[in-house]
């Protein structure tokens, strides 16, 4: 047996087998030998008919059994000859039978691409630091008690902001009321953005009926073709306010602070909330300026990504994102799954490759004292974080996983040390802020 091996793309490989015609006679020998032993034929006993009648009543599957040993026979030795990491399965292909009684075929698979990381010498990487202000901690207080807001019955006009609590009666455009279409117990909230009920609702009070048209959308007859039904009909219902409340934010004292946890003074609310951001500020600083070096470095490194390597990827992407939008009851097809998730693919796994090697060639090593820092880190977060540092300790797996985060640390580090950095500092609020009308929100 000879082979011959050729790659493409630096990872597209295949391996041309060829397999002599004494090797073919050898394996066809074996064929018989194994056909024989399991055929049942009246007049003789089990693993005792003769060659010549095999060959003439199973010639057949002796030839398919004699070329698939021979398959598997080139296939081991193969890999055994060479060090292969195939990552995905191999696949036969071309397979031909020569005049001369050999058989030829190619091994088709892919392996991880062999590159080196280079580049990352002087390259150009900002370094953004978030900063937390007094508007950063105003505006999460704020926050809180716009969440803990309560309502409040009140005998004046209803004015924007309130709710109102109301039974809506469908009636005819004579005023009298349609059967089986009164809806109980609804409530309304009167806001600048209901452009529709607000308007209409504005200046009621309890007690008070008032008419209002509605846009409704129309729903197609299963019995009945209606073919110039509108999309949508306006109908009118009468309003009966049952009551009027107006939304209170709480007092900003120390019973707020009281109410919202384990705090004696707003004082200390305020602080916590300022240590939490800024604990969040510098978590997030750092996790901007991991992507920026990544980025960076992708950026100079020509590299694609297998394509059975990707395919697997976005397979295992789109099966998890289909069971999650079933849940929400949405629906979406393939293209527009890839469509989404693509790009991103291609770059998580660009990245996997180009740091697995970097790892290689820098031969980051971990420490029982990087270990030791990496718990204490953990530990430095209270109760809770002294009780993860101890799971951690105590768990291999867990540990095995902390080392594999130290080890891009420090991967992280080398690229830094090797980059060269502009720093830009930005408030809190800027990362935090929603995406302006225009804007696509990641």
């Amino acid at each position: 047996m000879e082979h011959s091996i050729s790659t493409e793309k630096n990872w597209k490989t295949t391996v041309s087998v060829s397999v002599t015609a004494e090797d073919v006679k050898a394996q066809y020998d074996n064929a018989v030998k194994k056909v024989q032993k399991d055929v049942k034929l009246e007049g003789f006993r089990k693993g005792k008919v003769p060659v010549q009648m095999l060959k003439k009543l199973y010639g057949g599957a002796i030839d398919a059994e004699a070329e698939d040993l021979c398959v598997q026979n080139a296939w081991r030795s193969v890999f055994e000859e060479n060090s292969f990491h195939p990552i995905d399965d191999p696949q036969i292909s071309n397979l031909i039978r020569a005049e001369n009684g050999g058989i030829t075929f190619d091994i088709k698979f892919d392996v991880l691409p062999e590159f080196e990381v280079a580049g990352y010498e002087g390259m150009p990487v900002e370094k953004v630091t978030f900063t937390v202000g007094k508007t950063d901690v105003d505006a999460v207080i704020e926050s809180l008690r716009e969440r803990n807001a309560m309502l409040y019955s009140v005998e004046r006009e209803a004015a924007a902001g309130d709710y109102i609590f109301v039974d809506l009666q469908e009636v005819d455009g004579s005023g009298v009321p349609v059967i089986g279409q009164k809806i109980d117990n609804q409530q309304i909230w009167l806001n600048a953005d209901d452009k529709e009920l607000t308007p209409q609702l504005l200046g009621v009070k309890v007690d008070e009926k008032r008419n209002i048209t509605l846009k409704v959308k129309t729903q197609q007859s299963e019995f009945v073709e209606q073919p110039n039904l509108p999309d949508e009909i306006e109908k009118i219902y009468e309003v009966q306010v049952k009551e009027v409340k107006e939304r209170r934010l709480p007092d900003l004292d120390d019973e707020f602070a009281k109410d919202m946890g384990p705090y004696e003074s707003l004082q200390e609310l305020y602080e916590k909330i300022e240590k939490d951001l800024i604990h969040g500020a510098e978590h997030e600083s750092e996790h901007a300026f991991e992507n920026a070096l990544a980025e960076a470095l992708l950026d100079r490194i020509e590299l694609e990504v297998p394509e059975s390597m990707l395919n697997n990827y976005l397979d295992r992407i789109i099966q998890d994102a289909k069971a999650r939008d079933e849940e929400r009851g949405q629906s979406y097809d393939d293209e527009q799954y890839l469509h989404v998730y693509r790009d991103g693919a291609i770059r998580d796994l660009k990245w996997h490759l180009v740091s697995e090697q970097l790892k290689k060639q820098e031969n980051f090593v971990v420490s029982e004292n990087d270990v030791e820092e990496k718990l204490a880190h953990y530990a430095e977060h209270g109760d809770d974080g002294i009780k993860r540092a101890e799971e951690i300790r105590n768990n291999q797996a867990e540990l095995a996983k902390l080392k594999e985060g130290i080890v891009l640390d420090k991967l992280y580090d080398f690229l830094a040390e090797n980059a060269t950095i502009s720093e830009v500092e930005k408030s809190w609020s800027e990362l935090v802020a929603p995406a302006s009308d225009g804007e696509d929100a990641a």
